[in-house]
């Protein structure tokens, strides 16, 4: 399988270098120099989670120690996690106690797979994606009027390249104010970026591996260009679904100590 076209024009995020076609295992190679791995997905796709198990399989038989951060879960519901991943509960109760079904309503069945390989391997799975609740607040007040300790104390806005990604992406949702569509997404991106700062401070010693939507890492922007912004610059890689095609992109500062991230503080 072969990835990433080398498309001239294109504009990422300002820490971040396009990479050469080349095959999945050499991405695999690249990726064990990150921090941080986001594999963006579609989230109805069967290939794409397909991909994600292959990558944490890999990387785990290659010896690296790693933790699972889903968008599919809610920080709220940590808890439930924690204990499914130790056996205290089981899938069909973890699925309950998160509401899986009502919060994020694809088949399970398409994210199974890593979860039970992650259960299997005693491998931490977080909870990634901000309380549908705050989002609902955001919607109504804006994001400019709401406090939350899932939300970094300043927000980080959005580039002019993000917005025109974002205003393509809201002519699939007729009717849309453009104010609120956006507040929503800095919302989402800013929460998660801001529970995958903390992550990294937190575990010093683990890759991170997200799963999250496409749109959230496209080009570098969204989650990634925060997380930087929180910690200053981390080593990340990006796995990302666009279309038929799929895209990788690492961070310039490759070439830095990766051990140089065990000095992390926690955002404030």
């Amino acid at each position: 399988m072969v990835f990433a076209l080398l498309l001239t024009g294109f504009v990422f995020a300002g820490e971040f270098i396009f990479f050469k076609r080349t095959t999945l295992d050499e991405i695999i190679t690249h990726m064990e120099r990150a921090r941080v791995i986001y594999l963006g997905e579609v989230h109805d796709s069967e290939e794409a989670h397909r991909l994600q198990l292959y990558v944490i399989r890999t990387l785990v038989e290659r010896g690296h120690r790693i933790i699972i951060a889903m968008e599919m879960f809610q920080q709220q519901f940590q808890e439930y996690l924690d204990d499914y991943v130790e056996g205290i509960i089981d899938e069909e109760e973890m699925l309950g106690l998160t509401e899986y079904r009502e919060r994020w309503r694809f088949d399970p069945e398409l994210y199974a797979p890593i979860w039970r390989f992650a259960r299997e391997n005693r491998i931490r799975l977080f909870a990634l994606n901000i309380p549908s609740e705050l989002i609902r607040e955001v919607r109504e007040k804006g994001i400019e009027n709401v406090k939350s300790g899932y939300l970094p104390p300043r927000i980080v806005l959005t580039t002019k390249e993000y917005e025109e990604f974002l205003r393509k992406a809201m002519e699939k949702h007729q009717g849309v104010d453009e104010k609120r569509f956006f507040d929503v997404q800095l919302a989402w991106d800013n929460g998660m970026a801001y529970r995958i700062a903390k992550l990294l401070a937190g575990n010093p010693d683990h890759k991170i591996v997200v799963l999250v939507g496409s749109g959230h890492v496209w080009r570098g922007y969204g989650i990634p260009e925060r997380v930087n912004h929180f910690l200053g610059e981390v080593p990340q890689a990006v796995l990302y679904m666009d279309g038929d095609e799929a895209y990788f992109l690492f961070s310039k500062d490759f070439s830095r100590e990766t051990s140089s991230a065990n000095s992390m503080s926690e955002p404030n």
